[in-house]
C-alpha cells in the first residue's frame, strides 16, 4: 500500500506507514454507490498441486504468491479488498477513482496471471493462475461492528466477478460485459462459448482478454501536441542550467496523482533538451524490478541478444575509458549485469551503502563528465523500487553536471530536491487539449463537458475517448468513470456533502449546507465552492441565505448516484425539515416532494395541499392538477384521501375540467365506502354539492354543443 505522504510502497495489511508513520488505508465517505469494477484472482489447481506438500510449504508458496499479485494490484494504484484462501479480490474505482479504472483493472489481472507463471518457473511448480473482471454500480463503505471494521463493497457485479473467475480458463484473464464494452478499443478479447452462471441467468457469454496491448500502437492520442506545463518546464530547465553551471548533480521530483500527465511532461522535456543533453530515460514497470540494463543498454552500448562473452567484452571497451585502471569496479558493473560472477565480500570489506551502487555511481559521474555534455536521468518508477530509492540518494552527492528527474504520485517529503507539484489544467488548456481530439460536430457537447473531469490531462483525453465511440453504454460508463474520478479530488467530507446537496436538487443553501454538513461546515462548502463544485449565485431564492448551483447537472447527477438508496430517505427528511422552518410558501410543492421521498406522507400532505391551492390562484391549473395527482399517490388515511379528492375535483370544475371532476368524484365515493362515524357526513354533503355543479356544468357543455 503507498503511503499518501511520503510515497513510500508498504506491505498489505500495515495499518501506519514504516517510513513516516504516516495512517495507511482508504480515506473514507461513509458508504456510497460507486462504479467499481472488481477483480478476483485465484490459483489454478493448487489444492491438487500442492495435496502432498507439508501445510506450512504450502502457506509459504501461497503468501510469496499473494504477495506479488497484491503488489501489483497497488502499483496499478487499485485496492487489495480481501484475500481467500489461494486468490484475492482486488478493487479499481474504489475507494478512490480514475477515468480508466476498467483498463487497470484488466491491465492489472493479465499482469497478476503472468506473475503467478512467473512465480512458478522460479519454483520449478507449474504454477498458474485465473482472473475475472466485472464492472459495475456497488456499494462501498465500512463494513462489520464495533472495532472490527474493513472496507468493502457488495453488489451483483462483485458476485458475478467471482463467477466468471471460477469459469475462465487456466492461465486466463476472463472479462464480463460491461468491462468488454468500456476496454475492447484498446485490448484484443475473443468471445467465450456460452456460459451458465449461477445467478446470473441473462449473462450467457464471457471475454477472453488475447492481448492487452493491441491497440497502444495505434493509440489516436498519442500525436496530440503538448499543452500548457510552461511553468514546470521552466522550472526543470533552471534545474538543469544549474547543474551545468556548478558542475554538480542537481535532483528534482515531479508529483501528481495518476492522469495528471508526469509521463508526458518528462516526454516533452526530454524533446526539448536533446541538443543540450545526453537523456536516459528509466521506465520502471510495475510488475518489474529494476535491472541495472537498463542504464547499461543507451550508457555502455549493452545489446540485447548478443552472447555472454561478447557483451561482457564490450561492457569493458565502454568501462576503460570512463573509470581507467578500475578492474574492481568494472567487475562490479559487469555482475550487476549477469556478465561475470558476483564477488563475495569479506566482513572486513563490508560497507553500508552497496558497492554496486558506488559503482553505478561513479560510472554515471565520469560519463557526465566526459561526454562534453550534460547527463539527464529521467526515472519513472511508481513502485518506488528500493535499488532506484537508493541510487538516487547517492547522486545528490554527485561531483558531476548531472541532473535527475523522477516522478511520484504523492508530495514527497524531501527537502534536498526541488519538487514540482503538477496542478490541473486550467479551463482553457482544457478545451486546447480537447480540440486536439474530439471532432468538430462534437466539440460543443466538448466543450460543455470538459471542466467536469477537473483539468485531469488523462481525463481530458478520455472524455475526448468517450465522446467518439460509437456504443451508448460505452459513452455513458466513460462519463460516469471520469466524473466519479474527478469527485474522489476532493476530501471524504466534501464529496459527502456535495452527494447531500445533490439530493436537495439543482440549488442549495448556506444554511441547509451547514446542517447537513459534517465537522467543519465553512471548511467543507469551501472545498466546494473554490473548485467550482459547487458556484455561489448573486442572489438567492430565499431571503437571508446565500445560494449555491451545482457547475453542471452531469455532475449533480453524478454525485447524486453515490449517494445509497437506504441513505436517501434521512436525507430528504433533513431537507424538509430545513425548507419547513426557512423557505416562504412558495416551496411547498418541494418541501412536500422531500417529505414524500423521505417517507412521511403525513407530513408530504398538506404542503401539497398548500402548493396546489397557491397554483390554483394563480390560475395554473395544470400545475394544480398535478400536484393533486401528487396527492393521490400519498399512503394517507382514507378520510384525507376523500378530503383531497373534493378539493381537486373542486379545482377541476373551476378549470372546466368536468371530466377529471368526475373522475375525483368517483374516487371519493369508493373511499366513503370505506369509511365510518362522523366523518362520512360531511364528505358526503360536500360530494352531492359537487355532482350538482357537475351536473351542471355538464349540461351547460351540451348545450354549447347543441347550440
Amino acid at each position: 500500500m503507498t503511503c499518501p505522504d511520503c510515497g513510500t510502497v508498504n506491505p498489505s495489511g500495515m495499518r501506519f506507514c514504516g517510513m513516516c508513520g504516516s495512517p495507511l488505508g482508504p480515506q473514507l465517505a461513509g458508504r456510497e454507490r460507486r462504479r467499481v469494477s472488481t477483480v478476483f484472482v485465484d490459483l489454478a489447481s493448487f489444492s491438487a498441486m500442492t495435496r502432498d506438500l507439508d501445510p506450512e510449504e504450502v502457506r509459504d508458496l501461497a503468501d510469496e504468491v499473494l504477495t506479488v499479485v497484491a503488489g501489483i494490484i497497488e502499483n496499478f494504484d487499485g485496492y487489495v479488498d480481501a484475500f481467500r484462501g489461494d486468490g484475492l479480490i482486488a478493487l479499481f474505482g474504489a475507494p478512490h477513482a480514475h477515468a480508466d479504472d476498467p483498463e487497470r483493472a484488466v491491465r492489472a489481472a493479465a499482469a497478476a496471471v503472468a506473475a503467478i507463471e512467473a512465480v512458478g518457473r522460479e519454483r520449478g511448480a507449474p504454477l498458474q493462475g485465473r482472473a475475472g473482471v466485472t464492472t459495475g454500480t456497488v456499494i462501498a463503505g465500512s463494513v462489520g461492528s464495533g472495532r472490527v471494521r474493513d472496507y468493502t463493497v457488495m453488489g451483483s457485479s462483485v458476485n458475478l466477478a467471482a463467477r466468471i473467475e471460477e469459469a475462465a480458463a487456466d492461465g486466463e484473464v476472463w472479462v464480463g460485459p460491461e468491462t468488454w464494452e468500456l476496454t475492447r478499443h484498446g485490448m484484443a478479447y475473443e468471445r467465450t462459448a456460452a456460459l451458465h452462471l449461477d445467478g446470473f441467468p441473462n449473462v450467457r457469454e464471457a471475454y477472453r482478454l488475447v492481448d492487452e496491448r493491441a491497440a497502444q500502437a495505434s493509440d489516436p492520442f498519442s500525436g496530440i501536441p503538448f499543452v500548457g506545463r510552461s511553468r514546470e518546464l521552466a522550472a526543470l530547465r533552471a534545474e538543469l542550467d544549474a547543474a551545468v553551471e556548478t558542475g554538480r548533480a542537481r535532483r528534482a521530483i515531479v508529483f501528481g496523482d495518476t492522469g495528471m500527465g508526469k509521463s508526458r511532461l518528462l516526454g516533452e522535456f526530454a524533446d526539448r533538451i536533446a541538443a543540450d543533453a545526453e537523456v536516459v530515460r528509466l521506465t520502471v514497470q510495475p510488475t518489474e524490478p529494476f535491472r541495472w540494463q537498463l542504464l547499461a543498454r543507451p550508457l555502455l552500448g549493452l545489446r540485447d541478444g548478443e552472447e555472454r562473452a561478447v557483451s561482457a567484452q564490450q561492457v569493458r571497451d565502454r568501462l576503460e575509458p570512463l573509470l581507467p585502471g578500475e578492474e574492481r569496479w568494472h567487475g562490479i558493473v559487469l555482475a550487476s549485469l549477469g556478465l561475470a560472477p558476483a564477488r563475495s565480500w569479506t566482513r572486513l570489506e563490508r560497507r553500508k551503502v552497496d558497492r554496486t551502487l558506488i559503482a553505478w555511481r561513479d560510472v554515471l559521474e565520469a560519463y557526465a563528465r566526459t561526454s562534453g555534455r550534460p547527463l539527464v536521468l529521467l526515472i519513472e518508477d511508481e513502485a518506488l523500487d528500493p535499488t532506484l530509492n537508493d541510487l538516487w540518494g547517492l547522486l545528490g552527492g554527485a561531483d558531476a553536471p548531472i541532473f535527475a528527474v523522477r516522478t511520484m504520485r504523492a508530495e514527497p517529503r524531501v527537502t534536498e530536491a526541488n519538487v514540482i507539484p503538477l496542478r490541473p489544467l486550467s479551463a482553457a488548456e482544457s478545451r486546447t487539449l480537447l480540440d486536439h481530439v474530439s471532432s468538430p460536430e462534437l466539440r460543443i457537447a466538448a466543450n460543455a463537458l470538459v471542466e467536469q473531469v477537473g483539468g485531469v490531462p488523462a481525463s481530458v483525453l478520455e472524455l475526448g475517448r468517450a465522446l467518439s465511440l460509437t456504443g451508448e453504454r460505452s459513452v455513458a460508463g466513460s462519463l460516469t468513470n471520469l466524473l466519479q474520478a474527478r469527485l474522489d479530488l476532493v476530501s471524504p467530507e466534501a464529496r459527502r456533502l456535495l452527494a447531500q446537496a445533490a439530493v436537495v436538487g439543482e440549488r442549495c443553501w448556506g444554511g441547509l449546507l451547514e446542517t447537513l454538513a459534517a465537522g467543519d461546515p465553512d471548511a467543507t462548502i469551501r472545498a466546494l465552492t473554490e473548485p467550482s463544485l459547487l458556484v455561489q449565485q448573486a442572489s438567492s431564492s430565499l431571503p437571508g441565505e446565500s445560494e449555491y448551483r451545482f457547475h453542471s447537472e452531469l455532475l449533480r447527477r453524478a454525485a447524486l448516484r453515490t449517494v445509497p438508496f437506504g441513505d436517501r430517505p434521512i436525507a430528504h427528511l433533513k431537507i424538509a425539515t430545513w425548507l419547513e422552518a426557512h423557505a416562504p410558501l412558495s416551496f411547498s410543492a418541494a418541501i412536500a416532494d422531500h417529505f414524500h421521498r423521505g417517507g412521511s406522507d403525513d407530513a408530504a400532505l398538506g404542503h401539497y395541499l398548500a402548493a396546489a391551492e397557491l397554483a390554483r390562484d394563480e390560475g395554473d391549473f395544470e400545475a394544480c392538477a398535478k400536484l393533486f395527482d401528487a396527492v393521490a399517490g400519498l399512503s394517507i388515511p382514507p378520510v384525507d384521501a376523500a378530503r383531497s379528492a373534493l378539493a381537486a375535483a373542486e379545482a377541476a370544475l373551476e378549470a372546466s375540467d368536468p371530466a377529471r371532476a368526475g373522475q375525483q368524484l368517483e374516487r371519493v365515493r369508493t373511499l366513503i365506502g370505506s369509511l365510518s362515524g362522523d366523518a362520512v357526513e360531511p364528505l358526503r354533503a360536500t360530494l352531492e354539492a359537487l355532482q350538482r355543479d357537475l351536473d351542471v356544468a355538464r349540461g351547460r357543455a351540451g348545450a354549447d354543443s347543441a347550440g
